[in-house]
């Protein structure tokens, strides 16, 4: 069974006190560069239509970023030829062609292929895919050195029919005199009349993990190759820095159907979402909640009293039981109450614990890492909701709406993606050898914003809606069983309201040290949110009177491209934004505005 943990919010990361971002007219550098040959862009076809084909393959960034040198980015021409761009002498330079990708133009043929991808595995690695099937292992060299040389180590089809797929990660290890790349690959599958009895959706999301080893760093040779199911699309999916593990956040669970080194053992996919009618399944406590209170409701042992019954309380911690026996409630709590509101009655054996919130927002949970209660809803709130479905089921509502005319819809419009997420959004860390979660958590009402990676040994972070704010949590890489796995390293204050009010919104992405969030429209926007920072002389707000002495500065960068933009890639410094036919770049060096 996985160990379930909560998301672990660090009070101290977050403003209550954040006043918005201030709008800066101070322009920023701006560099282009026209590109003779454009770069290979791939569009869906027809066949091509589902919610997993949208999510998993219609979001592409077209720009690669080398993470050992962050001046530099790279594309994959019309040619196939993978091409360089960097900073230098404060103008954007192009290097000739690197690399030609072989057999372009049989593999352009191939019926359904995807975007070709580019990934850096390590200073002197890097891995391509053309979208057709192939998956070809370079060895760079020293990329800093123009002169050297990128040659093909490995060039395979890795897949079973040579099928189309997309790269998602690949991350390189070393065990001693092994030298291991694990790639993770992706595509859609359209399911079987079994497969579709079974997960009960018309396509699945396909991880193929791919597992290429060498002894010398010259001949290299498929050593593993593992496969995993999700019904529903995922939002990430990346390996640990061992390459032991994947890291996947999906509406639904992700199973393995295939090893190639260790059979699957059916008990092996445990569905933690099933329910288990064990008494030590039940939920010692339930709990709910309104605007106001959260209550909590327990069952104690017949014969006990109201003079058994002890509580102290502060402001973020309780501790409530039963004198010489159980303890019923111990911990930090979610959110922050007011004691003299908060209060206990007892009838019989049913004992409700009320604590009054200091202020409005959802409690995820009442004790932190206490996962022994189950949430219900609290009677007010039923009933609110079934007074606004009262509309919806009246006999006189438009009961019939093809007769009368006034159809809402039509439901053989209606996909996957319209029918409400029933397996729940959920962070995943699955082990490569027993096939099992071994840890697990549910991300509930936390939005899914971006994804970026903030260290080189560490495996992306992912940025997450908090209320209003995006949080960003970093999964690690060593991780024991009884700790949460992802930790919160910082805050983008009010991102996740900011990010929902951009409907042309097409990359969401921050910088390294996250000094900075930026989304980019589908044409010429680049909107910056800075980190507050400190002013020479503080202001003081004239409907308040508060002291402000930080500013969030948001600016706004235009640019004169013609075509969408079709990739996005950050550094501290810089922000590359390419079209087919353009490259740009943004200097944001905090020094500069």
């Amino acid at each position: 069974m996985a160990e379930k943990f909560d998301l672990q919010i660090k009070r101290e990361l977050l403003d209550s006190s954040f006043n918005g971002y201030k709008l800066s007219l101070d322009s920023l550098p701006i560099y282009s560069l026209q590109l003779g040959n454009g770069v290979e862009k791939v569009d869906l076809t027809d066949s091509q239509y589902s919610y997993h084909h949208a999510k998993i393959l219609g979001q592409h960034n077209h720009l690669a970023l080398d993470p050992w040198n962050q001046q530099t980015v790279y594309y994959i021409d019309k040619q196939w030829c993978i091409n360089k761009a960097f900073i230098a002498d404060m103008q954007l330079n192009q290097t000739e062609s690197i690399l030609q990708i072989p057999d372009s133009t049989n593999q352009k043929l191939v019926p359904e292929r995807v975007n070709l991808c580019l990934q850096f595995v390590s200073t002197d690695m890097a891995v391509v895919t053309d979208g057709a099937g192939k998956l070809h292992l370079i060895n760079t060299g020293n990329r800093e050195d123009r002169s050297t040389k990128w040659t093909i180590v490995y060039s395979h089809d890795v897949l079973d029919d040579s099928k189309p797929f997309s790269l998602t990660y690949t991350v390189y290890h070393r065990e001693g005199e092994t030298h291991s790349v694990e790639c993770l690959c992706s595509y859609v599958l359209e399911t079987t009349e079994e497969q579709k009895h079974k997960y009960k959706t018309s396509f699945l999301t396909v991880l193929e993990w791919i597992s290429i080893s060498s002894e010398d760093y010259k001949a290299w040779s498929l050593k593993r190759h593992r496969r995993l199911y999700g019904r529903k699309p995922f939002d990430y999916a990346a390996f640990d820095q061992s390459g032991d593990c994947i890291i996947v956040a999906a509406e639904s669970d992700v199973e393995f159907v295939y090893d190639s080194v260790k059979p699957i053992v059916a008990s092996e996919n445990v569905n933690v979402n099933a329910s288990n009618t064990s008494p030590e399944s039940c939920p010692e406590y339930t709990w709910n909640q309104n605007a106001e209170d959260v209550n909590i409701q327990f069952t104690v042992p017949e014969g006990t009293k109201k003079s058994d019954i002890y509580m102290t309380l502060t402001h973020n911690k309780v501790n409530f039981g039963i004198k010489n026996g159980k303890v019923l409630l111990e911990g930090m709590l979610h959110g922050f109450v007011d004691v003299d509101g908060s209060t206990w009655i007892m009838e019989k054996q049913m004992i409700e614990l009320t604590l009054c919130k200091q202020s409005g927002e959802s409690w995820q949970g009442v004790v932190m890492g206490d996962n022994r209660g189950e949430m219900t809803l609290d009677p007010a709130v039923v009933e609110e909701i079934h007074q606004r479905l009262a509309g919806l089921t009246s006999y006189e509502m438009n009961p019939d709406p093809e007769k009368t005319g006034n159809q809402p819809f039509n439901a053989q419009q209606l996909e996957e993606c319209d029918a409400f997420p029933d397996d729940g959004f959920g962070l995943l860390r699955i082990d490569g050898n027993s096939h099992k979660i071994t840890h697990k958590t549910n991300l509930g009402s936390h939005q899914w914003l971006f994804q970026s990676r903030l260290e080189i040994d560490q495996p992306p972070a992912l940025c997450l809606r908090h209320d209003v704010d995006g949080l960003m949590i970093q999964p690690q890489n060593t991780v024991k069983e009884s700790e949460t796995p992802w930790h919160h390293t910082a805050t983008f204050n009010a991102f996740g309201y900011v990010q929902a009010s951009k409907q042309q919104r097409r990359f969401s992405v921050c910088a390294p040290d996250c000094s900075y969030a930026a989304i980019c429209d589908c044409v010429r926007h680049i909107y910056i949110y800075r980190q507050p920072t400190a002013i020479l002389s503080p202001l003081r707000n004239r409907k308040t009177g508060q002291e402000v002495g930080a500013v969030a500065k948001q600016q706004l960068v235009s640019l004169d491209a013609v075509n969408n933009i079709i990739g996005i890639q950050v550094t501290n410094d810089y922000i590359f934004v390419t079209t087919e036919n353009k490259l740009y770049c943004i200097t944001v060096i905090s020094a500069v505005v």
